[in-house]
């Protein structure tokens, strides 16, 4: 018989097709925001879900998570009450939160270069798409054991195809911490001054920047796409993205959307189901459930096996 460990994993890898959440809806409900890491003084105080180092420094100095591998200080003022808000919470974050709590699927953030004739070129057209992709666009079909399995807490009817703009002025003070993360998102954002659009969903998750010229056609419909499709890739790490800080209780948020009765798992109950591919587009129906289950695990092994294969064969080309 072979060993517990390797049934999941064939399991994992057999479910990978099947899954048929859209991407905002299990980031919202599932992929827990990394900790940003701050300095603060000595017997400072900062709420939050921070990771804390104490040092002789009048400051406050925020740091991406670690995982992120970036030791540079993203953000810094001097520790006061209305810096330590301003580091945790903003009118900008406040409004992403409501609208999520709303329903929405991403909020499209519009980081304003200061040239007018720019900015609202760039505003107009992030407005004009969404819109047209939120009248043309289908989410999946939600599959019912998806619910049963707790991979979402709503019916299919209960989620919504919704995208909105936001403006947040470069010289916003009350903003400062939060484009600060806007700007640390990827590495040669700081220096450019140009409109910058940031895909927002999930617990305050970056997407990534579309730039000047790149706020075009093809970046936001391939963007509204990843957002909508199926996740498949049930694993934050393997997905692009950058989480931001905010002051929102999420769990409690995905509870009141909930649908009564339906109680959402924890992560550790749900993770030897997670598979570890990203695939968007025609959606996957998954195979009958049969009596012997070692034809669909032998099929997803060989399936796996074969991707590796593909995946090392076309790495050596490269």
């Amino acid at each position: 018989m072979l060993p517990r460990s390797v049934i999941l994993f064939l399991l994992a890898s057999t479910s990978a097709f099947a899954c048929s959440v859209p991407v905002f809806r299990y980031a919202l409900e599932h992929w827990e925001a990394d900790a940003y890491r701050v300095t603060v003084p000595h017997g400072a105080k900062v709420e939050g879900k921070f990771n804390v180092t104490r040092a002789d420094t009048p400051k406050i100095e925020l740091r991406q998570p670690a995982i992120m591998r970036n030791e540079e200080v993203i953000w810094s003022a001097d520790y006061n009450e209305a810096n330590v808000k301003t580091l945790v919470d903003s009118p900008a974050r406040q409004q992403i939160a409501e609208r999520f709590g709303a329903g929405e699927s991403a909020v499209w953030v519009l980081l304003e270069s200061g040239d007018k004739a720019k900015d609202e070129q760039a505003m107009k057209f992030l407005d004009e798409r969404l819109e047209y992709l939120s009248g043309v666009m289908e989410l999946p079909k939600l599959d019912q054991q998806d619910v049963k399995n707790g991979l979402v807490s709503v019916p299919g009817d209960g989620l919504r195809l919704a995208f909105s703009t936001l403006r947040v002025k470069r010289d916003d003070a009350a903003e400062s911490a939060f484009i600060a993360m806007l700007l640390a998102s990827e590495p040669d954002l700081r220096g450019i001054e140009e409109p910058i659009a940031f895909p927002i969903f999930g617990q305050g998750r970056v997407l990534y920047a579309l730039v000047g010229k790149g706020i075009k056609v093809e970046t936001v419909d391939r963007a509204a796409q990843f957002l909508i499709g199926s996740c498949s890739c049930q694993v934050k790490e393997q997905n692009p993205g950058v989480d931001l800080v905010m002051a929102v209780d999420w769990k409690k948020m995905v509870k009141d959307q909930a649908m009564p009765g339906q109680q959402l798992p924890e992560l550790s109950e749900i993770a030897d189901l997670l598979p570890q591919t990203v695939k968007i587009g025609a959606e996957t129906k998954p195979e009958p459930v049969r009596n012997d289950p070692w034809p669909m695990l032998l099929l997803g092994a060989v399936v796996v096996l074969v991707l590796a294969l593909l995946k090392r064969f076309w790495t050596r080309r490269g």
